[in-house]
């Protein structure tokens, strides 16, 4: 609605307020903030209205589930969600699950082990597309687990154990035409060397809203004790070893580095230990499971996706939904 050309945003009781007011803005009693009824204006979308009254374009999804449709018409009412809708992803016929993919890297032509080809890198992220899934960030996730936020319907997060140069050039492209943005977890002592990726690439890819974790410095396993080794000295070296390369990612990008993949995708009780111990906030593991919100969130399963993986078997899994009767 617009009066004497200001924007005036309606809530669903009825009550007229300027729209001046931030998303997030905490309603004076206990209760969640209701939905926004507001006016669709000229050339508005979901992310021209998430962007204004959710402050994240990102967002643009949960206006279009709420309101069932994906485009809207000049002047047309659209509810605008305050708060989440759909803690946890529960439904009455079962719960949301998140497929969380592992890509080791990707490549023109494979040579190293666990390498996939950019063709096949493409036609999984456009089947992806093509069936309406929604990458998210490790952040968007642990909330999910949290049960204080909530995902689109069919959410995936993508994440590559790399720092080659490789994802760089074959990769980010390909997640920018599909709409994607991934995880990666890199090993800080490869960044910068010969066919690496270097400090500000990285920074540039946090910038555009990549997420950028640690699999420790050297990225081989930390659970192999070598030959009579203590084991008190094995969980120092293995503590050392994620403290500082999370605290190079922090000083070298600026950021807080809270999530950890398991080198190797090895894990175990010292490991999960040390690392919860250092401050990271998510352990990711290799496994082939999807997880709900009620997962653990230190031994996040990842879908290992490689040469093996048909275009076929990759579909069949991703599943978005567990079903289930809830009583």
């Amino acid at each position: 609605m617009v009066i004497a050309g200001m924007a005036w945003v309606v809530t669903i009781v009825g009550i007229l307020f300027p729209a001046t007011g931030h998303a997030g803005e905490s309603n004076p009693r206990s209760a969640p903030p209701l939905p926004r009824l507001v006016r669709a204006g000229q050339g508005d979308t979901p992310e021209t209205l998430a962007s204004r009254y959710l402050n994240d374009a990102g967002k643009a999804w949960t206006i279009v589930e709420y309101n069932g449709v994906d485009a809207f018409t000049e002047g047309q009412a659209v509810l605008i969600p305050m708060a989440p809708f759909r803690r946890g992803g529960l439904a009455s016929d079962g719960y949301q699950t998140v497929p969380v993919l592992a890509y080791t890297d990707i490549a023109e032509s494979p040579g190293e082990p666990g390498q996939i080809a950019r063709t096949d890198f493409e036609a999984q992220l456009a089947w992806l597309k093509e069936n309406n899934f929604n990458s998210i960030r490790p952040e968007d996730l642990i909330a999910f687990m949290d049960f204080t936020g909530q995902l689109p319907r069919r959410a995936v997060l993508i994440s590559v154990d790399t720092q080659s140069r490789h994802f760089f050039d074959f990769g980010l492209p390909l997640l920018q035409k599909y709409g994607f943005t991934a995880t990666l977890f890199v090993a800080t002592r490869g960044v910068g060397r010969k066919s690496a990726m270097t400090w500000e690439q990285l920074e540039m890819l946090q910038q555009m809203g990549f997420t950028i974790g640690c699999r420790g410095r050297g990225g081989r396993s930390l659970t192999r004790r070598q030959k009579g080794q203590r084991s008190e000295d094995h969980f120092k070296w293995m503590a050392a070893e994620l403290r500082q390369a999370k605290q190079t990612i922090e000083i070298r990008l600026g950021t807080a580095c809270k999530f950890l993949a398991c080198p190797e995708g090895d894990t175990n009780e010292l490991l999960v230990a040390a690392a919860v111990k250092i401050g990271y906030t998510a352990i990711f593991s290799r496994k082939t499971e999807v997880i709900p919100f009620f997962g653990d969130r230190y031994a996040i399963p990842r879908i290992v996706i490689d040469p093996r993986t048909t275009l076929s078997s990759f579909a069949d899994q991703m599943t978005p939904m567990n079903q289930a009767e809830l009583n």
